[in-house]
Parts: C-alpha cells; structure tokens; sequence
C-alpha cells in the first residue's frame, strides 16, 4: 500500500502519484524516454547496469522487468540473476557498466582514479553521459517506487533504444 494517499481512479499507483505534481510527472516522463529511447550503449550494457540499480532499489517490479525480445540481445534469465556478482558471460564492457552503477548508487566518493582510468578507456564521454543518465533515471525513479512503497508499477519501458547497438 502506498505511503502517501493517491487519487482514486484507474491507473496504475506511479500513474496517479503523478497526478498530484502533474507538471514534475510530464518532466520524468519526458527524462524517462529520452533516456529508454536515445541510449546508444549496447542493450545488453543497459540492461546490466539497469537490473543491478534494480537489486540495489530493492525494486521488485523493476528486478523482474525484462526487454522485449531478449534472446534477440543475446540476454537471458542467467544474465539477469548474475549481475551482482558478473562472470564470463559479461563483456568488459558489461561488468564496467555494472560496476558504474554499483559506484553511482554508493555516491560520487565510491569513484576513484583508477576506476575512471578504466572507464574511459573502454567508453568514451558520450557513452558516460548516457550511462550516467540511464543510472540517475533508474536510481532516482525507482527509488521513487520504494520510498512511497508504490511496487504494483515501475516506470520503465522495456523496450530496446532505437538507438542501441545490436550487443
């Protein structure tokens, strides 16, 4: 049961929240698919590091979201269940991901030379803007859901960017 009390009528909890500050839901909706639509990092880099701020949230709704069509990204229920702890099945590219999004979670101190040298010698600044901003949109909105205990909904749309490289 959500924590604060939403407007009665259809729609799904994170729906009729928005209806409250109609105006910041238009501005996360608009943030939301410019991040899902515009992304050119690999789908299978998105969904990395979008499934481990999933665990990190806590969100259900979130953890269990999958993209449509995941055999065509070469993703599978392995791949999911493995994010926090990445092995083989996960390019350099996939475990850096992951570990940005670990890092982006704890806050900027988690950041060190190191791993910045290593960051962008595999990505260059426009893929760490992207996956910066993919991070912000699936920290902040997912954390939404959690704090307000709104769980029945998440905000993503599982749906691979135009964008995207194929994997």
């Amino acid at each position: 049961m959500a924590r604060i009390n939403l407007p009665t009528g259809p729609g799904e909890e994170r729906e009729r929240m928005w209806m409250l500050r109609p105006e910041m839901g238009a501005a996360a909706d608009a943030f939301s698919a410019a991040v899902q639509d515009r992304s050119t990092l690999t789908t299978r880099e998105q969904e990395a590091a979008r499934t481990r701020i999933a665990h990190i949230n806590r969100c259900v709704p979130c953890t269990d979201a999958r993209i449509d069509n995941m055999a065509e990204h070469g993703l599978d229920e392995a791949f999911y269940a493995g994010v926090d702890a990445p092995d083989a099945r996960y390019s350099a590219r996939e475990k850096l991901a992951i570990d940005y999004a670990s890092r982006f979670a704890a806050g900027s101190e988690a950041f060190d030379d190191a791993f910045w040298a290593e960051l962008r010698a595999a990505f260059d600044d426009g893929e760490i803007v992207d996956l910066t901003a993919g991070c912000a949109k699936w920290l902040g909105l997912g954390r939404i859901n959690a704090v307000l205990d709104l769980q029945r909904s998440c905000p993503i749309r599982l749906r691979p960017s135009a964008l995207a490289n194929a994997s």
